[in-house]
Protein backbone atom coordinates (compact mmCIF):
# COMPACT_ATOMS: atom_id res chain seq x y z
CA UNK A 1 0.00 0.00 0.00
CA UNK A 2 3.17 2.37 0.82
CA UNK A 3 3.72 1.72 -3.23
CA UNK A 4 0.81 3.17 -4.33
CA UNK A 5 0.69 6.25 -2.35
CA UNK A 6 4.37 6.87 -3.43
CA UNK A 7 3.33 6.42 -6.76
CA UNK A 8 0.33 8.66 -6.48
CA UNK A 9 2.51 11.41 -5.05
CA UNK A 10 4.97 11.23 -7.72
CA UNK A 11 2.12 11.69 -10.33
CA UNK A 12 1.05 14.55 -8.56
CA UNK A 13 4.77 16.10 -8.63
CA UNK A 14 4.63 15.11 -12.09
CA UNK A 15 1.57 16.99 -12.68
CA UNK A 16 2.59 20.12 -11.09
CA UNK A 17 5.86 20.01 -12.39
CA UNK A 18 4.68 20.30 -16.12
CA UNK A 19 1.83 22.97 -15.05
CA UNK A 20 4.74 25.16 -13.23
CA UNK A 21 7.09 24.67 -16.88
CA UNK A 22 4.42 25.83 -18.70
CA UNK A 23 3.48 28.84 -16.77
CA UNK A 24 7.43 29.74 -15.98
CA UNK A 25 7.99 29.10 -20.00
CA UNK A 26 5.04 31.34 -20.81
CA UNK A 27 5.87 34.48 -18.43
CA UNK A 28 9.68 33.78 -19.56
CA UNK A 29 8.57 34.57 -23.09
CA UNK A 30 5.22 36.35 -22.70
CA UNK A 31 6.47 38.55 -19.21
CA UNK A 32 7.26 42.44 -21.23
CA UNK A 33 3.81 42.02 -23.02
CA UNK A 34 2.02 41.58 -19.35
CA UNK A 35 3.97 45.19 -18.80
CA UNK A 36 4.25 46.97 -21.79
CA UNK A 37 2.22 45.69 -24.21
CA UNK A 38 -1.51 46.99 -25.71
CA UNK A 39 -4.89 45.38 -24.64
CA UNK A 40 -4.98 43.15 -27.57
CA UNK A 41 -1.32 41.78 -26.85
CA UNK A 42 -1.92 41.15 -23.40
CA UNK A 43 -5.58 39.09 -24.32
CA UNK A 44 -3.62 37.93 -27.05
CA UNK A 45 -0.78 36.16 -24.87
CA UNK A 46 -3.45 35.24 -22.36
CA UNK A 47 -5.80 33.09 -25.09
CA UNK A 48 -2.05 31.21 -26.09
CA UNK A 49 -1.98 30.43 -22.13
CA UNK A 50 -4.92 29.00 -21.96
CA UNK A 51 -4.84 27.35 -25.00
CA UNK A 52 -1.58 25.62 -23.66
CA UNK A 53 -3.20 24.82 -20.46
CA UNK A 54 -6.10 23.30 -23.01
CA UNK A 55 -3.39 21.10 -24.64
CA UNK A 56 -1.80 19.69 -21.44
CA UNK A 57 -5.26 18.72 -20.07
CA UNK A 58 -5.48 16.63 -23.60
CA UNK A 59 -2.10 15.23 -22.61
CA UNK A 60 -3.50 14.13 -19.18
CA UNK A 61 -6.96 12.76 -20.66
CA UNK A 62 -4.67 10.64 -23.13
CA UNK A 63 -2.72 9.14 -20.22
CA UNK A 64 -6.12 7.91 -18.47
CA UNK A 65 -7.56 6.95 -21.66
CA UNK A 66 -4.83 4.44 -22.53
CA UNK A 67 -5.17 3.46 -19.25
CA UNK A 68 -1.54 3.25 -19.01
CA UNK A 69 -0.72 0.73 -16.08
CA UNK A 70 1.93 2.52 -14.17
CA UNK A 71 -1.22 5.27 -13.43
CA UNK A 72 -3.94 2.50 -13.19
CA UNK A 73 -1.99 1.01 -10.41
CA UNK A 74 -1.76 3.88 -8.41
CA UNK A 75 -5.30 4.93 -9.08
CA UNK A 76 -7.36 2.01 -9.87
CA UNK A 77 -9.41 2.44 -13.38
CA UNK A 78 -12.78 3.18 -11.92
CA UNK A 79 -11.29 6.35 -10.07
CA UNK A 80 -9.25 7.53 -13.11
CA UNK A 81 -12.50 6.90 -15.49
CA UNK A 82 -14.30 9.37 -12.51
CA UNK A 83 -11.33 12.02 -12.55
CA UNK A 84 -11.43 12.00 -16.57
CA UNK A 85 -15.05 12.67 -16.28
CA UNK A 86 -14.67 15.64 -14.09
CA UNK A 87 -11.80 17.43 -15.88
CA UNK A 88 -12.69 16.56 -19.67
CA UNK A 89 -14.93 19.68 -19.65
CA UNK A 90 -12.08 22.01 -18.36
CA UNK A 91 -10.13 21.30 -21.30
CA UNK A 92 -13.17 22.23 -23.77
CA UNK A 93 -13.38 25.72 -21.73
CA UNK A 94 -10.07 26.52 -21.66
CA UNK A 95 -10.41 25.91 -25.65
CA UNK A 96 -13.34 28.24 -26.06
CA UNK A 97 -11.46 30.77 -23.51
CA UNK A 98 -8.53 30.70 -26.17
CA UNK A 99 -10.73 30.67 -29.10
CA UNK A 100 -12.39 34.22 -27.73
CA UNK A 101 -9.41 35.43 -26.71
CA UNK A 102 -8.17 34.89 -30.63
CA UNK A 103 -11.00 36.29 -31.83
CA UNK A 104 -11.17 39.35 -30.07
CA UNK A 105 -7.10 39.98 -31.26
CA UNK A 106 -8.02 39.85 -34.66
CA UNK A 107 -11.43 41.52 -34.35
CA UNK A 108 -8.65 44.40 -32.80
CA UNK A 109 -5.90 43.85 -35.71
CA UNK A 110 -8.69 44.82 -37.94
CA UNK A 111 -10.05 48.06 -36.33
CA UNK A 112 -13.35 45.77 -35.24
CA UNK A 113 -14.99 45.45 -31.75
CA UNK A 114 -15.56 41.54 -32.91
CA UNK A 115 -15.19 39.10 -35.92
CA UNK A 116 -17.51 36.04 -36.31
CA UNK A 117 -16.07 35.44 -39.45
CA UNK A 118 -12.72 34.82 -38.00
CA UNK A 119 -14.08 32.03 -35.73
CA UNK A 120 -16.34 30.27 -38.66
CA UNK A 121 -13.85 30.30 -41.55
CA UNK A 122 -13.90 26.33 -42.18
CA UNK A 123 -12.61 26.83 -45.54
CA UNK A 124 -8.86 28.73 -46.54
CA UNK A 125 -8.24 31.31 -49.18
CA UNK A 126 -5.04 30.43 -49.96
CA UNK A 127 -2.44 27.66 -49.27
CA UNK A 128 -0.68 29.31 -46.53
CA UNK A 129 0.48 27.27 -43.87
CA UNK A 130 -0.99 29.49 -41.54
CA UNK A 131 -4.57 29.78 -42.60
CA UNK A 132 -4.85 26.19 -42.80
CA UNK A 133 -3.52 25.79 -39.75
CA UNK A 134 -6.15 28.21 -38.53
CA UNK A 135 -9.32 26.33 -40.46
CA UNK A 136 -7.65 22.64 -39.14
CA UNK A 137 -8.05 24.42 -35.87
CA UNK A 138 -11.73 25.48 -36.25
CA UNK A 139 -12.47 22.09 -37.49
CA UNK A 140 -10.92 20.64 -34.22
CA UNK A 141 -13.13 22.34 -31.96
CA UNK A 142 -15.92 21.62 -33.90
CA UNK A 143 -14.75 17.53 -33.62
CA UNK A 144 -14.31 18.16 -29.63
CA UNK A 145 -17.24 20.00 -29.80
CA UNK A 146 -19.54 17.07 -31.50
CA UNK A 147 -17.61 14.53 -29.75
CA UNK A 148 -18.24 15.68 -26.32
CA UNK A 149 -21.98 16.16 -26.99
CA UNK A 150 -22.17 12.75 -28.40
CA UNK A 151 -20.07 10.55 -25.43
CA UNK A 152 -22.65 13.09 -22.75
CA UNK A 153 -25.63 11.51 -25.17
CA UNK A 154 -24.15 7.97 -25.05
CA UNK A 155 -24.87 7.72 -21.36
CA UNK A 156 -28.73 8.13 -21.87
CA UNK A 157 -29.74 7.20 -25.64
CA UNK A 158 -26.93 7.01 -27.48
CA UNK A 159 -25.38 3.03 -27.99
CA UNK A 160 -21.81 2.62 -27.09
CA UNK A 161 -20.76 1.01 -30.59
CA UNK A 162 -21.77 4.87 -32.37
CA UNK A 163 -20.85 7.20 -29.52
CA UNK A 164 -17.43 5.33 -28.51
CA UNK A 165 -16.08 5.65 -32.16
CA UNK A 166 -16.28 9.31 -32.20
CA UNK A 167 -15.04 10.08 -29.13
CA UNK A 168 -11.75 8.92 -31.08
CA UNK A 169 -11.97 12.31 -32.87
CA UNK A 170 -10.70 13.67 -29.84
CA UNK A 171 -6.92 12.00 -30.22
CA UNK A 172 -7.07 13.75 -33.64
CA UNK A 173 -8.26 16.76 -32.31
CA UNK A 174 -5.38 17.13 -29.23
CA UNK A 175 -3.32 16.22 -32.82
CA UNK A 176 -4.37 19.32 -34.66
CA UNK A 177 -4.09 21.24 -31.46
CA UNK A 178 -0.38 19.90 -31.15
CA UNK A 179 0.39 21.07 -34.70
CA UNK A 180 -1.70 24.54 -34.84
CA UNK A 181 0.07 25.88 -31.25
CA UNK A 182 3.57 25.61 -33.33
CA UNK A 183 2.55 26.48 -36.42
CA UNK A 184 0.19 30.00 -35.11
CA UNK A 185 1.51 30.08 -31.80
CA UNK A 186 4.62 32.57 -32.19
CA UNK A 187 5.36 32.66 -28.57
CA UNK A 188 5.85 28.90 -28.73
CA UNK A 189 8.57 29.28 -31.39
CA UNK A 190 10.87 30.91 -28.89
CA UNK A 191 12.82 28.75 -25.78
CA UNK A 192 11.67 27.84 -23.06
CA UNK A 193 7.94 27.39 -24.36
CA UNK A 194 9.50 25.74 -27.49
CA UNK A 195 11.16 23.38 -25.05
CA UNK A 196 7.65 23.08 -23.00
CA UNK A 197 5.90 22.08 -26.57
CA UNK A 198 8.01 19.42 -27.10
CA UNK A 199 8.07 17.89 -23.80
CA UNK A 200 4.23 17.41 -23.86
CA UNK A 201 3.82 16.21 -27.25
CA UNK A 202 6.29 13.56 -27.37
CA UNK A 203 4.67 11.57 -24.12
CA UNK A 204 1.34 12.60 -25.66
CA UNK A 205 2.68 10.73 -29.19
CA UNK A 206 4.49 7.48 -27.94
CA UNK A 207 0.85 6.91 -25.50
CA UNK A 208 -1.44 7.28 -28.54
CA UNK A 209 1.20 5.05 -30.05
CA UNK A 210 1.53 2.76 -27.60
CA UNK A 211 -3.18 2.85 -27.31
CA UNK A 212 -3.01 1.74 -31.34
CA UNK A 213 -0.45 -0.99 -30.91
CA UNK A 214 -2.79 -1.87 -27.69
CA UNK A 215 -5.68 -2.33 -29.77
CA UNK A 216 -4.33 -3.72 -32.93
CA UNK A 217 -3.10 -6.64 -30.88
CA UNK A 218 -6.13 -7.19 -28.63
CA UNK A 219 -8.21 -9.21 -30.92
CA UNK A 220 -5.04 -12.11 -30.66
CA UNK A 221 -3.87 -11.20 -27.21
CA UNK A 222 -7.05 -11.17 -24.82
CA UNK A 223 -9.02 -13.95 -26.05
CA UNK A 224 -11.02 -15.92 -23.15
CA UNK A 225 -13.17 -18.81 -24.11
CA UNK A 226 -15.99 -19.70 -22.19
CA UNK A 227 -15.45 -23.27 -19.76
CA UNK A 228 -18.88 -23.29 -18.32
CA UNK A 229 -21.47 -21.38 -15.91
CA UNK A 230 -21.91 -22.21 -12.50
CA UNK A 231 -25.70 -21.39 -11.41
CA UNK A 232 -25.26 -19.60 -7.71
CA UNK A 233 -28.91 -18.72 -6.98
CA UNK A 234 -31.78 -17.30 -9.05
CA UNK A 235 -30.38 -14.90 -10.91
CA UNK A 236 -26.95 -15.28 -9.88
CA UNK A 237 -24.20 -17.46 -12.15
CA UNK A 238 -20.54 -17.70 -12.01
CA UNK A 239 -18.74 -17.50 -15.61
CA UNK A 240 -15.74 -19.68 -15.55
CA UNK A 241 -13.23 -18.80 -18.29
CA UNK A 242 -9.49 -20.89 -19.94
CA UNK A 243 -7.02 -18.87 -21.82
CA UNK A 244 -6.79 -18.36 -25.39
CA UNK A 245 -4.61 -15.51 -26.06
CA UNK A 246 -1.40 -14.43 -25.17
CA UNK A 247 -0.12 -15.93 -21.80
CA UNK A 248 1.54 -12.28 -20.91
CA UNK A 249 -2.13 -10.67 -20.20
CA UNK A 250 -4.19 -11.66 -17.30
CA UNK A 251 -1.33 -14.06 -15.85
CA UNK A 252 -1.07 -12.09 -13.00
CA UNK A 253 -3.49 -10.51 -10.90
CA UNK A 254 -4.91 -9.54 -7.06
CA UNK A 255 -7.84 -10.67 -5.51
CA UNK A 256 -10.57 -8.02 -5.07
CA UNK A 257 -9.41 -6.84 -9.02
CA UNK A 258 -11.33 -6.61 -12.24
CA UNK A 259 -11.14 -7.43 -15.84
CA UNK A 260 -13.34 -5.46 -18.91
CA UNK A 261 -15.48 -8.33 -20.97
CA UNK A 262 -16.86 -8.34 -24.26
CA UNK A 263 -18.61 -10.97 -25.98
CA UNK A 264 -18.24 -12.05 -29.27
CA UNK A 265 -21.15 -10.96 -31.49
CA UNK A 266 -21.90 -12.38 -34.85
CA UNK A 267 -23.20 -9.30 -36.39
CA UNK A 268 -21.32 -6.65 -34.55
CA UNK A 269 -17.89 -8.38 -33.66
CA UNK A 270 -16.98 -7.62 -30.39
CA UNK A 271 -19.73 -6.27 -28.05
CA UNK A 272 -19.30 -2.82 -25.50
CA UNK A 273 -16.87 -3.70 -22.48
CA UNK A 274 -18.24 -4.54 -19.04
CA UNK A 275 -16.46 -4.71 -16.02
CA UNK A 276 -16.50 -7.59 -13.64
CA UNK A 277 -14.79 -8.64 -10.82
CA UNK A 278 -12.90 -12.00 -10.73
CA UNK A 279 -14.32 -13.52 -8.04
CA UNK A 280 -12.11 -16.88 -7.74
CA UNK A 281 -8.57 -17.19 -6.30
CA UNK A 282 -6.01 -15.80 -8.77
CA UNK A 283 -4.72 -18.47 -11.52
CA UNK A 284 -2.59 -17.50 -14.53
CA UNK A 285 -4.81 -20.44 -16.53
CA UNK A 286 -8.35 -19.42 -15.52
CA UNK A 287 -10.42 -16.72 -14.44
CA UNK A 288 -14.14 -16.23 -13.60
CA UNK A 289 -16.65 -13.20 -12.61
CA UNK A 290 -19.77 -14.16 -10.62
CA UNK A 291 -22.90 -11.94 -12.16
CA UNK A 292 -26.47 -10.51 -11.44
CA UNK A 293 -28.52 -10.79 -14.27
CA UNK A 294 -29.94 -7.48 -14.14
CA UNK A 295 -28.77 -6.54 -17.62
CA UNK A 296 -28.98 -7.67 -21.70
CA UNK A 297 -25.23 -8.73 -21.14
CA UNK A 298 -25.50 -9.95 -17.95
CA UNK A 299 -28.36 -12.32 -19.05
CA UNK A 300 -26.56 -13.59 -22.15
CA UNK A 301 -23.37 -14.32 -19.64
CA UNK A 302 -26.15 -16.85 -18.14
CA UNK A 303 -26.98 -18.53 -21.20
CA UNK A 304 -23.86 -18.35 -23.13
CA UNK A 305 -22.75 -21.39 -24.41
CA UNK A 306 -19.60 -23.29 -23.20
CA UNK A 307 -17.11 -21.91 -26.34
CA UNK A 308 -17.99 -18.90 -26.66
CA UNK A 309 -14.90 -16.51 -27.25
CA UNK A 310 -14.30 -13.36 -24.99
CA UNK A 311 -12.63 -10.50 -24.59
CA UNK A 312 -11.08 -9.75 -21.18
CA UNK A 313 -8.78 -6.83 -20.61
CA UNK A 314 -6.81 -6.44 -17.16
CA UNK A 315 -6.03 -6.96 -14.18
CA UNK A 316 -7.92 -3.33 -13.16
CA UNK A 317 -8.37 -1.78 -9.98
CA UNK A 318 -6.67 -1.35 -6.31
CA UNK A 319 -9.30 -2.91 -3.83
CA UNK A 320 -6.60 -5.32 -2.98
CA UNK A 321 -5.92 -5.02 0.80
CA UNK A 322 -1.94 -5.05 1.76
CA UNK A 323 -2.39 -8.32 4.18
CA UNK A 324 1.18 -7.28 5.51
CA UNK A 325 0.28 -4.60 7.44
CA UNK A 326 -4.30 -4.83 7.51
CA UNK A 327 -4.83 -7.37 9.85
CA UNK A 328 -8.41 -6.44 11.07
CA UNK A 329 -9.86 -5.89 7.19
CA UNK A 330 -13.71 -4.40 7.62
CA UNK A 331 -15.67 -5.61 4.22
CA UNK A 332 -19.20 -3.87 3.49
CA UNK A 333 -21.13 -5.21 0.66
CA UNK A 334 -24.32 -4.79 -1.38
CA UNK A 335 -25.85 -7.14 -2.82
CA UNK A 336 -23.99 -8.10 -6.08
CA UNK A 337 -20.76 -5.97 -3.94
CA UNK A 338 -19.51 -8.96 -2.65
CA UNK A 339 -17.84 -10.23 -5.39
CA UNK A 340 -14.41 -8.54 -4.33
CA UNK A 341 -15.03 -9.84 -1.16
CA UNK A 342 -15.46 -13.75 -2.73
CA UNK A 343 -11.89 -13.15 -4.53
CA UNK A 344 -10.31 -12.08 -1.13
CA UNK A 345 -11.55 -14.48 1.36
CA UNK A 346 -11.26 -17.10 -0.87
CA UNK A 347 -7.14 -16.11 -1.35
CA UNK A 348 -7.02 -15.41 2.49
CA UNK A 349 -8.20 -19.24 3.19
CA UNK A 350 -6.46 -20.63 0.37
CA UNK A 351 -2.92 -19.18 1.61
CA UNK A 352 -3.97 -19.43 5.38
CA UNK A 353 -3.12 -15.91 6.15
CA UNK A 354 -3.00 -14.59 9.67
CA UNK A 355 -5.85 -12.07 9.17
CA UNK A 356 -8.76 -11.40 10.86
CA UNK A 357 -12.09 -10.53 8.98
CA UNK A 358 -15.82 -8.90 9.46
CA UNK A 359 -18.06 -9.45 6.65
CA UNK A 360 -20.98 -7.31 7.09
CA UNK A 361 -23.60 -8.41 3.84
CA UNK A 362 -26.88 -6.66 3.09
CA UNK A 363 -29.31 -8.77 0.73
CA UNK A 364 -33.05 -8.90 0.18
CA UNK A 365 -33.48 -12.19 1.25
CA UNK A 366 -31.62 -15.66 2.17
CA UNK A 367 -32.12 -17.13 -0.95
CA UNK A 368 -29.72 -14.03 -2.84
CA UNK A 369 -26.69 -15.03 -0.44
CA UNK A 370 -24.11 -16.18 -2.88
CA UNK A 371 -21.74 -18.76 -2.10
CA UNK A 372 -23.62 -19.61 0.72
CA UNK A 373 -22.00 -23.24 1.68
CA UNK A 374 -18.68 -22.13 0.99
CA UNK A 375 -18.56 -19.00 3.55
CA UNK A 376 -20.30 -20.95 6.21
CA UNK A 377 -17.35 -23.74 5.25
CA UNK A 378 -15.02 -21.27 6.14
CA UNK A 379 -16.55 -19.23 9.17
CA UNK A 380 -16.82 -22.85 10.76
CA UNK A 381 -13.36 -23.89 10.46
CA UNK A 382 -12.33 -20.08 11.91
CA UNK A 383 -12.76 -17.69 14.32
CA UNK A 384 -10.82 -15.24 12.26
CA UNK A 385 -13.95 -15.01 9.87
CA UNK A 386 -17.07 -13.26 11.18
CA UNK A 387 -20.06 -12.97 9.16
CA UNK A 388 -23.22 -10.76 9.35
CA UNK A 389 -25.93 -11.43 7.01
CA UNK A 390 -28.54 -8.37 7.04
CA UNK A 391 -31.51 -9.22 5.00
CA UNK A 392 -33.75 -6.20 4.09
CA UNK A 393 -37.35 -7.79 3.30
CA UNK A 394 -37.23 -11.91 4.82
CA UNK A 395 -37.93 -11.33 8.40
CA UNK A 396 -35.73 -12.89 10.79
CA UNK A 397 -37.95 -15.50 12.58
CA UNK A 398 -36.84 -18.59 14.81
CA UNK A 399 -37.48 -21.13 12.00
CA UNK A 400 -34.90 -19.32 9.77
CA UNK A 401 -32.27 -19.12 13.09
CA UNK A 402 -32.92 -22.19 13.68
CA UNK A 403 -32.25 -23.91 10.69
CA UNK A 404 -29.34 -21.90 10.04
CA UNK A 405 -27.39 -22.02 13.80
CA UNK A 406 -24.89 -24.51 12.59
CA UNK A 407 -23.92 -22.68 9.62
CA UNK A 408 -21.84 -20.17 11.36
CA UNK A 409 -23.40 -16.79 10.51
CA UNK A 410 -24.93 -13.89 12.33
CA UNK A 411 -28.50 -12.72 11.28
CA UNK A 412 -29.51 -9.17 11.32
CA UNK A 413 -32.89 -7.35 9.93
CA UNK A 414 -33.43 -4.23 8.06
CA UNK A 415 -30.27 -2.22 6.42
CA UNK A 416 -26.52 -2.00 7.42
CA UNK A 417 -26.92 0.90 10.14
CA UNK A 418 -24.03 2.68 11.92
CA UNK A 419 -25.60 0.96 15.25
CA UNK A 420 -25.46 -1.92 13.41
CA UNK A 421 -22.03 -1.60 12.64
CA UNK A 422 -21.27 -0.71 16.08
CA UNK A 423 -22.47 -4.22 17.16
CA UNK A 424 -20.13 -6.10 15.08
CA UNK A 425 -16.69 -3.91 14.60
CA UNK A 426 -13.61 -3.92 16.16
CA UNK A 427 -12.47 -0.35 15.05
CA UNK A 428 -8.93 -1.38 16.35
CA UNK A 429 -6.51 -1.11 13.77
CA UNK A 430 -9.16 -1.50 11.48
CA UNK A 431 -9.09 -0.83 7.38
CA UNK A 432 -12.54 -0.75 5.75
CA UNK A 433 -13.49 -1.77 2.02
CA UNK A 434 -17.04 -0.97 0.91
CA UNK A 435 -18.58 -2.37 -2.64
CA UNK A 436 -22.36 -2.04 -3.17
CA UNK A 437 -24.45 0.20 -5.26
CA UNK A 438 -23.87 3.79 -4.87
CA UNK A 439 -26.75 5.07 -2.86
CA UNK A 440 -26.07 2.25 -0.15
CA UNK A 441 -22.29 3.32 -0.63
CA UNK A 442 -22.74 6.94 0.16
CA UNK A 443 -25.05 6.22 3.30
CA UNK A 444 -23.10 3.37 4.68
CA UNK A 445 -20.14 6.39 4.31
CA UNK A 446 -22.04 8.71 6.64
CA UNK A 447 -22.39 5.71 9.21
CA UNK A 448 -19.11 5.13 9.43
CA UNK A 449 -18.09 8.79 9.81
CA UNK A 450 -21.15 9.27 12.55
CA UNK A 451 -20.13 5.39 14.12
CA UNK A 452 -16.55 5.78 14.51
CA UNK A 453 -15.24 8.88 12.96
CA UNK A 454 -13.86 7.62 10.16
CA UNK A 455 -13.51 9.77 7.15
CA UNK A 456 -14.70 9.30 3.40
CA UNK A 457 -11.07 8.83 2.60
CA UNK A 458 -9.93 6.35 4.43
CA UNK A 459 -12.80 3.75 3.24
CA UNK A 460 -11.61 2.08 -0.24
CA UNK A 461 -14.30 1.68 -2.35
CA UNK A 462 -15.09 0.40 -5.81
CA UNK A 463 -17.80 1.81 -7.95
CA UNK A 464 -18.24 0.01 -11.40
CA UNK A 465 -19.11 2.90 -13.46
CA UNK A 466 -17.09 3.11 -15.82
CA UNK A 467 -18.94 4.83 -19.06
Amino acid sequence: MLGRKLLRILWFIVALSFFLLIVGGWVKVNGGLLLHGSLAEKVGALGNLFGFFALYIFVVLTIMGTRFFILERAFGLDRLIRIHKKIAPLAIILVFVHVICRVFVFAKSKGMSWDWDFAFQFFPYSWDITENALVFARWAVLALVFASVIAQAGRVFVPFRMWKPTHSLLYCAAAIGFAHSIIVGHDVRFFPLVLVWFILFLPWLGLVSYRLRYLMARASNHVWVLEGVDYETHDTHTCRFFRRGDEDFLKKWSPGQFALFRMKSKLWGWTEPHPFTLSCVPEPEKICCTVKGVGNFSKKLRTAKPGTRFLCEGPYGIFTPDFEREKNLIFIAGGIGITPFLSIIRYIFKNNLDVDVTLIWGNKAKKDIVAYSELSRYAKSSDRLKVVHVLSEQKITEKLLEETSKDGFLWEQGYVSGQLLKKYINPEGATYYLCGPPPMQRFILSELRDAFGVSSRKVRRELFILY
